[in-house]
């Protein structure tokens, strides 16, 4: 662990995982590197995976592919630039809210399909239109006859 004023970096080795990774904590809040690269590079970002290393030397060549990552994504974090900071949270709280309904989704979709195909449309149209933003088109279809199909008015 590094601290300079308010930003300290830590760099570890995991213990069971062997994952070599880093992050940055800025006024107690820690970032870790994949999300600062998914920020300034997200198609990098996509493929992006800690390496793993079991030996001296695999240590050795994962801490100079992290310092080559710090050093070309990390800066702005490592400066404390609010801004930077700031689109850290933004795409923090974008993730979080993406995730919830990624897991909504799972946990109402086959109970949306079920609904629909005991052809009770109301229940099936207010389960789907809950995770409007992650329906396929298949499910989208189900979705509007649903509402076309429904006793009850949609909003």
């Amino acid at each position: 662990r590094y601290k300079k004023g308010d930003i300290e970096v830590d760099v570890y080795h995991g213990r069971q995982s062997y994952e070599i990774g880093a992050g940055i904590t800025i006024s107690g809040n820690r970032y870790s590197i994949s999300e600062i690269i998914r920020l300034n590079a997200p198609d990098i970002a996509k493929n992006f995976r800690y390496a793993m290393a079991t030996t001296a030397e695999g240590v050795a060549t994962a801490l100079e592919t992290l310092s080559m990552l710090m050093k070309r994504f990390g800066g702005a974090a490592l400066k404390g630039d609010p801004e930077f900071i700031a689109a850290l949270e933004q795409q923090r709280q974008q993730w979080s809210e993406d995730y919830a309904l990624e897991v909504l989704a799972e946990q109402l979709r086959p109970k949306a399909n079920e609904a629909f195909h005991r052809k009770d449309y109301s229940m099936a149209a207010d389960l789907y239109s809950r995770i409007l933003k992650c329906l396929s088109a298949v499910e989208r279809k189900k979705l509007d006859f649903a509402i076309k199909h429904s006793k009850t008015p949609q909003p």
